[in-house]
């Protein structure tokens, strides 16, 4: 699929603008209105539906968070001005929440009897389980 798409852009860019792939019908680049039809028709073509510009967005910074990209960097890229507004665009699973809640567990672990071992025995614990 990923070829496919490399192939349609490379047989397309002899016919794209000279400042822009894809240019708009005046001296510009494509508006995002027009961007986002053309990207719903498409869609509809091969029967995918409830698609936009905005979810790929979505989906884009939340690949992104979950590739353990910096959410400063992640910011930058996408344009948000502060870091409150790009994490309401970060989806976030119930497996990343359970996940996160059982490395704590990793990070004190404790005796049958539920009472913390000091640092030398949480040492030695790792120790032995990675052999």
């Amino acid at each position: 699929m990923i070829e496919d798409l490399r192939r349609l852009l490379v047989e397309y860019y002899p016919l794209a603008g000279d400042d822009y792939l894809f240019s708009g019908r005046s001296d510009g680049h494509i508006s995002e209105d027009s961007a986002a039809r053309i990207l719903r028709e498409a869609c509809q073509q091969v029967d995918i539906f409830g698609v936009s510009s905005h979810s790929f967005r979505r989906t884009a910074l939340t690949q992104m968070s979950n590739a353990g990209i910096p959410l400063r960097v992640i910011q930058e890229i996408s344009g948000h001005r502060n870091l409150e507004q790009l994490q309401r665009y970060l989806e976030v699973t119930d497996n990343q929440v359970l996940g996160a809640a059982a490395s704590l567990a990793m990070l004190s672990p404790v005796t049958s009897n539920g009472v913390e071992l000091d640092i030398d025995k949480k040492l030695e614990i790792e120790a032995n389980s990675s052999r």
